[in-house]
Formats: C-alpha cells, structure tokens, sequence
C-alpha cells in the first residue's frame, strides 16, 4: 500500500479519532481531580459537619484510593462499626477490624481477628460470649486452660474433646463419664485408670482396695468400658488392680481363657469355681486339690479327702487321715506317698505289725522290719530281713524259732567275734546243733559261748548246757567240773545237785573196776537210764502252704502213718506261759472230738523239735479270703452255699460247748469237691492267754464281736457275730469296718447294711447280715441252726 492510500483511509476515520482524544482528556481530569486528598488534615473536627452525600463522597475517594484504613477510621467514629471493621480488614489493620466487629457486636468475627493478632486469651472470651464454644474451647485447650477448654467444650457438645481436656486437667472420673456418654469405651477405661493411678499416688502404698469401696466401684467400671472396647487384658489389668479377682475372673472365663481364669477364680477365694475352670481344661488332679482346698476351709476334711485321693496327693490324705484319727487309712496313704518309715510307724501304733514290717523293709529299714515281723509271728520273714541288716544274731533266731535250723545257723556262723552279739550266738549254735543231734558242734559252740567267762547267773545256762552235754558225750570230768561252778553260784540251779552226785557214783564205780577196759566204762556210763537219747522226727516239713498271727502251716508228711497232714507250727512263745500249753493240748483234744464233714479233722497234737504243733487234716483247695482277694466279692448264691456249710459245723460245735471264736473268711477252707472246712478251732481262746504274745488277742480285730472286744465272758454267739462280718465281706467285697479302730468300731458304732454298698442285694440277706451284727448278742440269731433257717429263706437264681 502506497504512502498515499494510507492517509486517505487516516483522513476517512478521522471523525471517531477526535471523539476518542476528548474521552482520554476527560479521564486524565477525572484521575487528578482524585488524587487530590479528600479530606483536611483535620478532618475529625469537620466529620461532624458532613452530611450522608459527604461521607459517602468521602468513603468512595478513600476506597478508590485504597486508602481503607482512612476509610475504616472514618467509618468507626462515625459509629459505623462493622463497615469500619471491612473497611480496615481491606487495609490489613486487624486491630482496628477487631475492634470494629467488637463494636458491631460481631463477637465470633472481632474473636477471628484477634486470634489472628496472637491475643488468645481475649479471642476465646469473644469466641465464648459469641456462643462458639468449640472454638473458645480449643484456644483455652491451646492455652492450657484444660478445665475451661473442657466445660467449653461440653457446651458445645463435643463430650470427646471435653473428656480429653478434663484428662489433661487431671479430673480423670469426670472425663471417664464423658467418654462413656460419648461411645469413646478405650479412653474412658484409660481415663478411669489414670484416676485409680491417682489415688494410688496420694495413698502412698498404703492402699487397702477391700476397704476402699470408690476405689473398687472404679475398677469395676473401668473393666466394663474396656470390654466394651473389647481390651480384655486392660480390663482385667483393672480389676486386679482393685482386688476384684472374681470379676476379672469371669471375663477371662467368657474370653476362654479358662487357665488364667482358675487362677483368678482362687484369689478370690472361688475354689470350686476354680476347679470348675481347670476341669474343662481337663486337669482333673488340680481341680481335685482345689475341690479339697475348698473343703478343708469348710471343715469337711472327709470330703476333702475324696478329692486328695482323686490328686493323688498322699500326703496330704495321710496327714488328713492322721488327724481325723483314722490310723490305718493314714499308714495306707503314707505308703502310696512313699513315706514308708511314717507308715511303719503308724502301723506299729495299731499293732499291726506283719503291715509295719512291710513298710520297713521299703524303706530300707530292715532290722526295724525284722523286729515288726517277729512280732507278726513271721520268723522267717523276720529271720530274712535281720539278715539284710546284718543283725545275724537276730536273723539265726527267728530262723530258729521258726524251725529253720539249717538256715539258723548259716546265719549264726556270720556273727563276727567282735560282736556283742557273739556269746549269745555261739550259744544258740549250740543249742540248734543240739538239737540236730551233732552233739561234738553243739559242745563247741557251747565252749565258745562260755569262753573266758567267768560262772555267774547271766552266763548259767550256757554252762549248764556245756554241762549235760559233757555228760552225754562221755565227758564226765568236765562236766562234773562246771557243775561245781555252777553250785558255787546258785546252790539249787535246775538239777545240778543230781547230776553232779550221780557223776560222782559213776565215777566211783568205774573206779572200783579197775580191771574194765576204759573203752567198756565209758559204754557203761553212756548206758546209764538217766541219759537222754533224742526222738526220731515224725513229721516230714515239704512246704509252707500259709501263715498268720496263730503260726505257720506247712504240708508236711506223717512218718509213721504215712500219709500227708496240714502240720501247723504254733508261736514258740507259748513255752513261756505253762497254763496256755496246758490249755492248748485241752483245746486241741476237744477239737480233735470234733468229727464233722465241714470242720477239719485235727489228727494230733505236740512238741516236737522245740516246736508246738498240730497235725491236720490236709485239704486241696483255697480259703475264701484266698478267693476274694481274686475275685473281689462272691455271688449270693455262692454265699448262701458256702454259710449254709459254715453253719452246720458251727452248730455241731456249739452243741458239744466248744466255741470257734475266731471265724473269718480265712479260716474257711473251700475244697475242689466243692466243700465247706472250718478250721482253727480252739485256738483262738488258746493264744489270747498268751500275755505279751503281741498279734493275737481275743480274735481277729476287724471281725472280733463286741464282747470280744472288751474282754467279756462269751459263748457260741460271738460266732455268730462274726460270720456276720464275714458274710458281710463275702457279698460287698469289703469289711464292715476297714479304716480307723476296727476295735472301737466293733464297740461303738451301729453296723452298716450291706445294702449301702450293694444296693441290688437281697434284701432278706441285707437283714440277716444286719442281724448277726447287732452289738447286743441277745438280738443277733440265737444259734447257728436259727441263721441256717433263715438263710434258706433268701432268694438266689
């Protein structure tokens, strides 16, 4: 485009350019007429002279200056406040739009504002008069004024931040309160913590929860709001704290922790609730200890027995047993406790010595044993234990007494010579050897024994001995020699004097035969009548085939009549009490008349090597105790049977007057022919004179009648008792008395019926039984033929 064109299209627009510079010139004028100020200097003086239409002139130059502080100082003072406020908001001047809202009674706006500048304490007070709570409550929290910040905020109705602000303010229950209302279940459990941590703190250790009741009510609802929050440890955490084992307790229990559970069920003192918890778990033997923990505390001691028994904790039954007077039970409990020495203890208390002997040689105690044996009646068994504890004395004689010569002497032999023991061993060797007839050993001993030992009354019967046998040897000097010893000492000792002067004869006669070969005098003398020769032994021992507190029954061999008897061995003792010997051979000829199919046939009686006996009737077959002991208890049937049989001997005895006095299950022999044999007759009335002799009394103890036990006079009815007790054991497999004093038992206290332990017996058996042990003898069956008729009333299948 050419120079020339361009101004043409200029010259064309030219009209609208003009218009344009005007409009440009009328703005310049209208900037510069602004920029000039639109007020004085002193315009606070003039303001109150201004009308409306100069105000706003005013306002609207300051503002299009920008000048909003002006405008906003202008605004205040004349009273309009919250367009001061905006005003000098504009202006950045907060202390002004501060005041400004203030004054305007914009409280929530003027307490922005002067949040803003920093000044807290009078914003929250703005925030607060202006009912903005929450935010009041949080500059208060921010100021640490926790109590304000936290009734602000309830104000406000945030119970969560006022619980949190009475937490830091340390009001810890009202806080809890709080977060309980709220649902905030954790926070308040740790709110009602902190407060029991609290008082803990201000009681110095010296914190008694079972007397602070506020104290526990704490606990306990701070346990229900941190289960609620489902913290079971914080919650159980708390109610131990306060002692509350029962509450924690159970929430352990509804959280199946039933271990932890037991634990605290005990320290609240809920033993069978305990137990409860350690049953499920399955620990049977701890929950029975807490079953009789339980019981003890109640003074139930026989109940907690039961469940000591269930723990296995003999000890303690022991203990238990011991002190509720049960001493039987106590010494069977030290025995299953391994405490065998307080066992054999006990059992020696009750007399019981076969039981104390047993217990002794478990604990190793073998000359105690042995000592409880030999009471028992049992040499051999006491001969054997002697032997273990190296009492050798003591072993070879019980082994004696028992008629073991053999085995007497081997044990005698050990006996050192260094031992205090070794005259009277000597001695005794010299008496077995005797009786063996090697008469040379026999005077050896003897010489052993007396060795040294100068003649005085301890040691005179060992020198009578050396004596006599002397004499039988042929040995007349020496022993005319010790009998002049022995007369120095005791002038009348035995025979002495007779002997010593029909040694003198003697020696005058061969004397006076001077023209007799020497070997022919000493023949003379040893043909002399007054010598004795010894017996050849009749009965041929084979075996032992049982013992008991009456002695030892062997099988044996009758020499002469050649055939096989039950050669009963009776306590060696008996030799010391002349009138029970006397009585013996009276029983045993009694019993001897007793011809009966059910009773034993007694075949002989005697003294034979040392040795008072019985030679029996030898039966094939077992005692009932024998058959109980296997199977536990007998048929009634079987009962009816075998009592029937019983019956029937003991009245063919009672009608002769002769009185078993000691029937028990066994002393009743069952043979393969299926019959009744009654043995023992007589002995009991026998062995109970026998003072001192320790294991027998007046009948056995747990079946002896209650007039045995006193000691009265007794007839045929106290057989009748006693089969009572039998038959007893014989259908329940137990003994009507079986633990404490059987013998105050047997005096005192009222039978048990059958029935309570057998509760489908007959019930006319359960009766008969219950009658045959009625204390009064007058009530039980009047005879063995009475009991026999009612017997065959019983039903059996």
């Amino acid at each position: 485009m050419s120079i020339f064109q361009l101004a043409g299209q200029i010259e064309n627009y030219l009209p609208f350019l003009s218009g344009a510079l005007i409009l440009l010139a009328f703005v310049f004028y209208l900037v510069r007429s602004f920029e000039k100020k639109p007020v004085s200097e002193d315009w606070q003086s003039e303001i109150k002279d201004w009308d409306e239409k100069r105000v706003s002139k005013v306002l609207s130059q300051l503002i299009s200056q920008g000048n909003y502080r002006l405008a906003g100082d202008i605004a205040y003072q004349l009273g309009r406040y919250l367009e001061s406020a905006e005003y000098y908001l504009k202006g950045n001047h907060l202390l002004g739009a501060g005041k400004g809202f203030y004054r305007a009674g914009k409280l929530k706006e003027a307490g922005e504002i002067f949040q803003r500048l920093g000044e807290l304490k009078r914003s929250a007070e703005l925030f607060e008069r202006a009912g903005d709570y929450a935010s009041a409550g949080e500059i208060y929290f921010q100021l640490g004024d926790f109590i304000k910040a936290g009734e602000l905020f309830e104000k406000s109705g945030n119970k969560r931040k006022a619980g949190e602000a009475y937490l830091k303010a340390g009001l810890y229950r009202r806080a809890s309160e709080l977060f309980l209302s709220s649902g905030e279940y954790e926070l308040a459990g740790e709110a009602i913590k902190k407060a029991m941590e609290d008082i803990e703190k201000k009681l110095q250790g010296e914190l008694d929860p079972a007397e602070l009741s506020f104290y526990r009510a704490l606990a306990q609802r701070g346990g229900e709001a941190f289960l609620k929050a489902g913290k079971i440890e914080q919650a159980v955490e708390l109610e131990n704290r306060a002692h509350l084992f029962k509450l924690s307790a159970q929430i352990l229990e509804q959280a199946g922790k039933l271990k932890e559970a037991s634990e605290q069920y005990r320290k609240a003192g809920e033993l069978l609730e305990s137990a409860r918890c350690l049953e499920i778990l399955g620990d049977e033997k701890s929950a029975s200890h807490l079953r009789a923990e339980y019981y003890l505390s109640q003074g139930k001691q026989k109940e907690a027995i039961e469940e000591l028994e269930k723990a296995e904790d003999w000890t303690k039954v022991a203990e238990l047993w011991e002190q509720l007077g049960n001493l039987s039970a106590s010494a069977q409990a030290w025995e299953k406790a391994g405490e065998y020495i307080k066992a054999g203890e006990i059992w020696e208390k009750l007399e019981d010595w076969a039981r104390a002997g047993e217990s002794y040689e478990k604990a190793g105690e073998y000359k105690k044993a042995g000592e409880c044996f030999e009471k028992a009646g049992n040499p051999a068994r006491a001969g054997e234990l002697y032997e273990k504890s190296g009492d050798y004395y003591r072993a070879g004689l019980s082994l004696y007494q028992r008629g073991l010569l053999d085995r007497a002497i081997k044990a005698l032999q050990r006996v050192e010579k260094t031992s205090p023991e070794y005259r009277k061993a000597c001695s005794l060797l010299g008496k077995i050897f005797e009786e063996k007839g090697m008469l040379n050993l026999a005077r050896e001993s003897l010489r052993m024994a007396v060795e040294g030992e100068e003649t005085s009354r301890s040691t005179l019967e060992d020198f009578y001995e050396l004596a006599t046998l002397n004499e039988r040897l042929g040995d007349f000097e020496e022993a005319m020699e010790i009998y002049e010893k022995i007369l120095l000492v005791d002038i009348d000792y035995k025979d002495v004097n007779s002997r010593l002067n029909r040694l003198r004869q003697q020696k005058t006669v061969i004397d006076s035969r001077s023209t007799t070969s020497s070997q022919e005098e000493t023949q003379t003398l040893r043909e002399v009548p007054s010598i004795s020769v010894e017996k050849p032994v009749r009965y041929e021992i084979i075996e032992e085939i049982g013992r008991g507190g009456m002695g030892i029954v062997y099988k044996a061999r009758d020499t002469i009549l050649d055939r096989i008897v039950a050669y009963k061995v009776l306590p060696s003792n008996l030799k010391d009490h002349p009138a029970a010997l006397r009585n013996f051979f009276r029983e045993a000829k009694s019993a001897a008349r007793l011809n009966h199919p059910n009773i034993v046939t007694v075949y002989d009686a005697g003294e034979e090597a040392g040795n008072y006996y019985i030679a029996m009737e030898y039966i094939e077959g077992e005692t009932i105790k024998q058959i109980l002991n296997r199977e536990g208890k007998l048929p009634v049937k079987a009962v009816v049977l075998i009592v029937g049989q019983v019956c029937r001997a003991l009245d063919y005895a009672h009608k002769r007057k002769v009185v078993h006095r000691d029937i028990k299950s066994s002393n009743i022999m069952w043979t393969k022919d299926r019959q009744v044999k009654l043995m023992d007759f007589g002995l009991a009335k026998v062995l109970e004179e026998v003072k001192g002799y320790q294991t027998i009394a007046s009948g056995t103890p747990y079946y002896m009648s209650p007039e045995q036990a006193l000691g009265k006079e007794i007839d045929h009815r106290t057989d009748i008792y006693s089969l009572g007790v039998t038959m007893f054991e014989m259908v329940t497999g137990e003994l009507p008395f079986k633990s404490g004093d059987a013998v105050y038992h047997h005096i005192h206290t009222p039978p048990p019926e059958a029935k309570s332990l057998l509760p489908d017996l007959d019930d006319e058996l359960n009766r008969i039984i219950l009658k045959c042990m009625q204390k009064d003898p007058n009530e039980r069956f009047q005879s063995a033929q009475e009991l026999l008729e009612a017997l065959k009333k019983v039903k059996v299948d």
